[in-house]
């Protein structure tokens, strides 16, 4: 392959405030699937403080929240299917129907609920190996509930799967908004009578009527559609048929699930830590996640039946398009949500409801998220890169990454939690996931500019994670003349909020026109 060179920048070079239709449309889908997952973590970030407040942080949360890391990771790959398998469905070149889809589904669904059902006390114990007998005890009894959960979830994003590929990316926006809505309010209603189990049912009420609300879309969107001409089973029985669909679509997710199972690995290791350890660390990890899934994997989901078309049709120029741009875009929110939580997040919560932290687990939450903030860029990376793979039908290289993957991260773990506690546990959640990045980068990019696009994206990195550290920092110290307290951390998140907007404006000025960009729509000129 001959040298190449990145195409220029379109967004930094100043475009105009008027964008060609299609950009918009794009970025549209984009914000609305992004505002959905927001609107999801929204809910759950609500949830989160008020059960904080209402049961504290001890072995019994810690039991409820290593099934919870279970349910959450599984969400996350039931979300990346709507990455994986659009390819798989969009026309031309489809491989599998839409009812085949379905079926897979139902056959993985199943097998969920048997794991969780019949073998949580089993699973309990390999999840959570430094647990006491109390806090495994919950944990088993959360398995069942959040599995029949997780079942309908998958269901939910093969109807958002469906139904990205026919252009409802509000339905599918709605379904989410509606169903994190509907898993609020069964929260309030039950806080008070389901114990730590409170956030688990919430859970199960969210997954029925989002599950609900994509079936009903995909019905009045055309239904699940007839069989593809040309692309009858292979001989066999309706079961091997089945059995090798389901061999087509999980084997293009195997990375996606392999990298969101790498925490529920460290939480195995950081479960040996002392009573509400884990449950900080849970915390930590889903506001980290939360911003992973809202930016990067929400706009990779909105533009992947795209991408799949002009990959087939331009190549590797796709890299370059969608992948510094999205980036970037990503990094403006997620690093300043970062530094507010370190800043001022965590002791806003100790403050409000002082029963939920106590002063030194705002430090350990504080570290936590800290630690975790290497994870988060490349968590972004990996989101944004494993799309643009798949569009270019690499999915054998992704396999075959998904083993060497695991091996690194268990190595880096073992010994990192070995010299340094959970505090090197945590630290090396980051370095299997680099590595990935960096093996993604070289796949996508091919060599002959791999540096640069990874130079490119390691440079916006460390342009908003600097411009979030200093505008927060500074906040920081701006609050520290006053006594710690709510108004101090207000005024450090303030402060910070402050100088982020007005440091955009210099550095990523054409950032902010392209979001204005996506929700002002100004008439086409004569």
């Amino acid at each position: 392959m001959s040298t190449q060179t990145l195409p220029a920048r379109p967004d930094i070079t100043g475009p105009s405030i008027t964008a060609p239709p299609e950009h918009t449309r794009k970025a549209r889908a984009g914000m609305a699937m992004s505002l959905a997952t927001f609107a999801m973590a929204a809910a759950s970030g609500i949830q989160a403080v008020l059960y904080l407040g209402r049961f504290g942080t001890n072995a019994r949360t810690d039991g409820f929240f290593v099934a919870f890391a279970l349910y959450s990771t599984f969400g996350v790959f039931s979300q990346s299917l709507r990455v994986t398998s659009v390819p798989l469905l969009v026309e031309p070149g489809a491989r599998i129907s839409v009812r085949r889809f379905a079926g897979v589904l139902a056959l993985v669904g199943a097998g969920v609920i048997v794991i969780t059902g019949p073998l949580a006390n089993p699973l309990a114990h390999l999840l959570a190996p430094g647990l006491s007998d109390a806090g495994r005890s919950v944990t088993a009894t959360a398995l069942p509930i959040l599995g029949c959960a997780m079942a309908l979830q998958l269901a939910a994003s093969g109807g958002a799967t469906v139904l990205a590929i026919r252009d409802r990316f509000i339905t599918i926006a709605g379904a989410y908004m509606g169903g994190a809505l509907t898993g609020l309010i069964v929260f309030l209603a039950l806080m008070s009578t389901a114990g730590v189990q409170t956030l688990g049912w919430s859970m199960l009420s969210m997954s029925i009527v989002t599950s609900t609300w994509m079936m009903l879309g995909i019905r009045n969107s055309g239904g699940l559609g007839k069989a593809l001409a040309n692309t009858a089973r292979a001989k066999g029985s309706a079961a091997t048929g089945l059995l090798r669909d389901c061999g087509i679509v999980l084997g293009r997710t195997a990375i996606y699930l392999v990298f969101n199972v790498l925490f529920v690995i460290t939480l195995a290791f950081a479960s040996r830590s002392t009573a509400g350890g884990t449950t900080v660390l849970s915390y930590a990890y889903l506001f980290a996640s939360y911003l992973v899934a809202g930016t990067g994997m929400a706009l990779g989901m909105s533009s992947i039946p795209d991408l799949t078309r002009d990959a087939r049709s331009k190549g590797r120029e796709v890299v370059a398009a969608t992948v510094p741009r999205g980036f970037r875009y990503a990094m403006l929110i997620v690093a300043p949500a970062l530094a507010a939580l370190i800043v001022c997040g965590a002791p806003l919560v100790h403050d409000i409801l002082p029963s939920s932290l106590s002063s030194a687990q705002v430090s350990t939450l504080r570290t936590f998220t800290a630690l975790l903030v290497p994870w988060t860029v490349v968590g972004l990376l990996v989101n944004f890169l494993l799309p643009v793979l798949l569009a270019l039908g690499r999915t054998r290289l992704l396999g075959a990454l998904a083993l060497p993957v695991v091996i690194v991260h268990l190595a880096a773990t073992a010994v990192a939690s070995a010299i340094f506690g959970v505090d090197g546990a945590v630290a090396a959640f980051c370095v299997a996931p680099a590595g990935l990045a960096a093996a993604l980068v070289v796949a996508a990019a091919g060599r002959s500019y791999a540096w640069e696009l990874g130079r490119e994206l390691g440079g916006d990195a460390l342009r908003f994670l600097g411009l979030a550290g200093g505008s927060f920092g500074i906040g920081w110290l701006a609050a520290s003349a006053l006594p710690s307290g709510i108004g101090q951390a207000l005024l450090a998140g303030v402060v910070g909020t402050l100088l982020y907007v007005a440091g955009l404006r210099l550095v990523a000025r054409p950032q902010l026109e392209m979001l204005l960009r996506a929700v002002v729509v100004r008439p086409a000129t004569a």
